[in-house]
């Protein structure tokens, strides 16, 4: 599977909730929402249905859809928020923390950018 790479630094082609819509996972998506309910969000199995931040159709109405980062990340028409000019904005201080795979991941991203952009 192609590498797939949210807003916010999520692998989405490593996303559990992704893969088990891709593969058409029923059994997994019924342990995802197990897994990720709390007493304050249950999530039912329709829930686990994910077709990736860049998706216009079948964004997950529970999880991404009012999603500030993935908002912003669309109206800028960028991949994934380590190429924006604003990188790391109050978007990113308040989602993504420093020490998350995520952050991890966007920073290597910006990275990257920089370095293509100093040849």
């Amino acid at each position: 599977m192609k590498k797939i790479i949210a807003y916010c630094g999520l692998i989405c082609s490593e996303c559990p909730v992704y893969i088990a819509t891709q593969t058409g996972n029923e059994e997994l998506k019924e342990q995802l929402a197990r897994d990720y309910s709390t007493d304050t969000c249950k999530f039912e199995k329709n829930d686990m249905t994910c077709t990736g931040c860049h998706s216009i159709n079948g964004v997950n109405e529970k999880m991404c859809v009012d999603c500030p980062m993935r908002k912003c990340g669309m109206e800028k028409k960028v991949s994934h928020c380590a190429e924006c000019n604003d990188y790391p904005c109050q978007y990113i201080e308040d989602y993504v923390p420093i020490e998350s795979d995520n952050r991890k991941v966007l920073e290597e991203l910006a990275k990257q950018s920089k370095e293509s952009d100093c040849r």
